[in-house]
């Protein structure tokens, strides 16, 4: 059901620290680091109970839970200056915004779902009607499924099958525990289609996938990791399908919202411009957390970030080689660096040619194409995922921008070079996070997986990457930031 939204809330809510940004500016630098640091120590430190890293989906909702549990003392520490981590609303005028971060979701995704009916947030269907382009080893076609022979189609969706059946045997959410992880984790996805697809045209649809949905090439993802991305999703058939699958249906006033809401709820416990430093835990009865601004002491902390992230704190003892072990695995992908950008125009016009906005492509410069208009239809919104590694001719923004264009046109026509308008983020260039999706190399998940979730001392982890279900999703951010709250919660209380 839609629920009108109610008045946005205000930054001004926060406590604002003016010098967080500039500081945070400089942190490549050690010897401003350690200034910073020196600084630090002649103040006196502010005391929590917990200390949560991270104003992203999943350390709010830490947040909320350990208020609903009745613990009052804590603070939310955020680099950026604003809340939302990879989720993000960009203006497009008119009062419209469009998503430039994580942005759908789907049936199944009870955690987001629950959150945003008690946020009073409402969820519209997803633009689907009509024909999906696809762009499949250089043949262009129209319809609800692309241009395939019967050979094709049958060798997919017996791969597909295989796959599926293959994920349903792990334990959702314990991926090292399943039977022959070893040498599933050690095998690439790519390894894997070579041995079981007989025509080419299943691994390019794979390809097409693996590319757009996480990030990274067959070649260089580990099986496990994917068995247990789509293991965590209930199967592959909601991760690739658009409508009634993982981006079935979109938030009223944009994904951020959700983030804002909650940090409005939590007041001035959420500190904008506090980029975390160092994280010690070696004092009997009180942690420290030291940022270029101020230092805190906490009893307990929560870790609300993508694992990869984590690699630019300090940690007082250091992490343990299997924590570290995961880290370095995220951190030494060589991801896809996305840039989602939106083309604006007058109105949606592909409607009217019977096109539903949506392209999918295994080679093309775009990745994905989707219809982002606004529900009521009263501009035309099409939003665009790429990887400049793989068009370095796009590397220039402007250059982009025009490139952008006349690929658009050749899937929708002429009038795809009309655009009035164009926005874009590029997550490659943002200094806080290292990507919105973030798949495995092999070998990873078997010889550090078990301390995607278990706490290091005194310090606990949420972040979507620990997420038993819907890892990698904003559903996924929401129930591990929940659970890692209730696990301080006892831990507290013990």
């Amino acid at each position: 059901m839609h629920r009108p939204m109610s008045d946005r809330f205000s930054r001004r809510r926060f406590v604002r620290l003016s010098g967080g940004a500039a500081v945070a500016a400089s942190l490549g630098t050690p010897g401003l680091v350690r200034a910073a640091a020196a600084d630090d120590a002649r103040r006196a430190p502010r005391h929590s109970n917990v200390i949560i890293i991270g104003g992203g989906l999943s350390g709010l909702m830490a947040g909320r839970e350990l208020q609903r549990g009745g613990v009052d003392s804590f603070l939310v520490l955020e680099a950026r200056e604003r809340v939302g981590g990879r989720t993000l609303n960009m203006p497009i005028g008119g009062g419209h915004i469009v998503e430039v971060g994580g942005e759908w979701i789907g049936p199944g995704q009870n955690s987001i779902a629950a959150l945003i009916d008690e946020l009073g947030i409402g969820a519209f269907d997803a633009y689907y009607e009509g024909d999906t382009t696809y762009d499949i080893e250089g043949a262009i076609s129209r319809g609800l499924l692309p241009d395939i022979s019967l050979a094709e189609g049958a060798d997919f969706a017996k791969v597909a099958w295989q796959l599926d059946r293959l994920c349903k045997q792990m334990p959702i959410g314990e991926p090292w525990r399943m039977k022959d992880a070893s040498a599933l984790d050690r095998t690439t996805l790519g390894d894997w289609l070579r041995e079981h697809a007989s025509t080419s045209f299943t691994p390019s649809v794979f390809r097409l996938i693996s590319r757009a949905v996480m990030s990274g090439y067959p070649e260089r993802i580990s099986l496990l990791w994917v068995l247990h991305y789509l293991r965590s999703a209930g199967g592959i058939l909601p991760v690739i399908l658009n409508d009634g699958g993982a981006q079935d249906q979109r938030i009223d006033g944009g994904s951020q919202v959700i983030s804002e809401r909650l940090a409005a709820d939590l007041g001035d416990r959420v500190l904008l411009g506090q980029p975390v430093l160092r994280i010690e835990d070696h004092a009997p009865d009180r942690m420290r957390v030291v940022t270029p601004v101020e230092s805190f002491t906490a009893d307990r902390v929560i870790v609300a970030m993508a694992p990869s992230d984590t690699a630019r704190i300090e940690f007082t003892p250091a992490l343990p080689k299997p924590r570290q072990a995961l880290v370095s695995g995220w951190a030494r992908l060589p991801r896809l660096p996305l840039v989602k950008a939106a083309m604006l125009y007058e109105t949606p016009f592909w409607r009217a040619d019977g096109l539903n906005g949506s392209m999918q492509s295994d080679r093309s410069p775009i990745q994905l194409v989707f219809d982002n208009s606004p529900e009521d239809g009263s501009i035309g919104v099409l939003s665009c995922f790429l990887s400049i590694v793989e068009c370095p001719h796009l590397a220039d923004r402007r250059a982009r921008e025009e490139g952008l264009k006349e690929e658009l046109a050749r899937y929708f026509g002429p009038k795809a070079l009309r655009a009035t308008g164009y926005v874009e983020k590029d997550w490659a260039a943002d200094p806080w996070s290292t990507g919105c999706i973030t798949p495995l190399t092999p070998g990873v998940l078997t010889a550090a997986g078990e301390h995607l979730r278990k706490p290091t001392g005194r310090i606990f982890w949420a972040g979507t990457e620990s997420a038993k279900r819907w890892c990698g999703y904003m559903d996924g951010a929401i129930s591990a930031g929940a659970r890692a709250a209730n696990e301080v919660h006892a831990s507290l209380k013990a």
